[in-house]
């Protein structure tokens, strides 16, 4: 079963690289066999047809991205104030706004993108949000719990909110010099700390 397990994450990788080069339209089946020294129909052993094995793809990139996140499980083990768990929660920010980032921000925004299209890569999307952002609810929620932040928001909401502004932060660096970057994040934080006050 191993073998079988790591065909199919090698199949994955090798169609992320062609995502990653081309979109959607650089994923050839022949390509992604070629690559692994495989035969086609090795493929269709783990996946139904091409659109499954893009939509497998895609969400699994997606996963890959999040996971490289701060764990806010792990924040929250170390948080025993109210300035502790603000200090936590920009130093998670600054983490996810720096330039190594820049790349994995932007895969994540190119897969909501064919998530809007592609009802089945949606729902696999949306799957992985709920179980981020539930993890993220979960923090603000142990917070409001403990008097360190306004009862007035609602957690889910607040999560879903702080994921997109950090996603967000692709629009400016898209557009390199137009606007700084280190006030962008100025202004983030400012936002957060008036947020969670």
């Amino acid at each position: 079963m191993a073998v079988a397990l790591d065909t199919r994450t090698r199949i994955l990788d090798a169609t992320i690289d062609l995502l990653a080069s081309g979109g959607d339209s650089a994923v050839r089946l022949s390509l992604v066999a070629e690559a692994l020294d495989i035969s086609e129909p090795s493929i269709y052993h783990h996946f139904k047809n091409r659109s499954d094995l893009i939509t497998e793809a895609y969400s699994e990139w997606y996963w890959r991205c999040l996971k490289l996140e701060v764990p806010v499980e792990n924040i929250m083990m170390l948080v025993d104030t109210k300035e502790d768990y603000l200090r936590a929660v920009l130093k998670s920010m600054s983490w996810s706004y720096r330039p190594d980032r820049i790349d994995t921000r932007s895969i994540r925004v190119s897969v909501l993108g064919a998530a809007q299209t592609n009802p089945e890569l949606r729902e696999k999307i949306n799957a992985v949000n709920q179980k981020f952002l539930t993890s993220l609810a979960d923090a603000l929620i142990t917070a409001q719990q403990k008097g360190w932040v306004r009862t007035d928001l609602d957690p889910m909401a607040t999560a879903y909110w702080l994921h997109g502004q950090i996603n967000g932060r692709v629009v400016a660096e898209m557009d390199p010099g137009v606007v700084d970057l280190e006030k962008w994040d100025a202004v983030s934080y400012e936002v957060v700390r008036h947020l969670l006050a």
